[in-house]
């Protein structure tokens, strides 16, 4: 599987859009987070050509070498029912994404590519970790590129990563990340693209459905 050289998995470019503005802290937006980043996981699939996805239904999907154990369990998953008359659901696909790993896999890779920091320390007794961002500039660069994808009256035509871009915007919507990123007037046209993006994609819309449930 392949992305523009200039980007990262969703999973992990979402992680990024999470650090508080100031502090450089991840902090995740809502309680049913693992969801959206389950949704992140199922588009990054949906991009490179591995799974097909026609509303609520995932309708084909191709044994791609998955990039991470996450991805590989998805696949592996679509591959036991590939002999059944029956299209696996958007939703049920969501709730099959393992946490934990969740999103605790993915800021792990941050980790490693030397992109955030780990604190530990103990409150009341048990072990609490805090991820700090030491390159803000990442996540900046994300939400720069999904608002000029929003923003371009074409659509985003011409540019290699318009279509992640969306996908994004729809995850950030589901999240609730809009307000965070694209605060105060200046940022009120990207909020409304990305709160139409949430609705209209399947793959957000699962994540808010799956979550609504809940």
């Amino acid at each position: 599987m392949t992305t523009p050289s200039d980007t990262r998995p969703l999973p992990e470019e979402l992680m990024l859009l999470c650090a508080h503005p100031r502090s450089g802290r991840f902090r995740a937006p809502v309680s049913e987070f693992h969801h959206v980043v389950a949704g992140a996981v199922l588009a990054e699939l949906q991009l490179a050509g591995a799974i097909t996805v026609d509303k609520h239904h995932i309708t084909g999907y191709q044994p791609f070498g998955a990039r991470d154990e996450v991805e590989a369990g998805v696949l592996a998953r679509l591959e036991a029912r590939g002999k059944s008359r029956f299209r696996p659901l958007l939703d049920q696909a969501i709730t099959r994404v393992p946490d934990p790993p969740g999103y605790r896999f993915h800021l792990d890779r941050l980790v490693e590519q030397g992109c955030c920091t780990v604190e530990e320390k103990r409150f009341l007794g048990l072990p609490w970790r805090s991820h700090l961002l030491t390159r803000p500039e990442l996540g900046q660069q994300v939400a720069a590129r999904v608002a000029a994808t929003l923003l371009d009256p074409r659509g985003g035509e011409g540019r290699p990563t318009a279509e992640r871009d969306r996908q994004l915007a729809g995850l950030i919507g589901v999240a609730g990340l809009e307000h965070r990123l694209y605060p105060g007037r200046p940022g009120a046209p990207i909020r409304r693209a990305v709160r139409k993006a949430a609705w209209e994609l399947p793959i957000p819309q699962a994540v808010r459905r799956v979550s609504s449930s809940n």
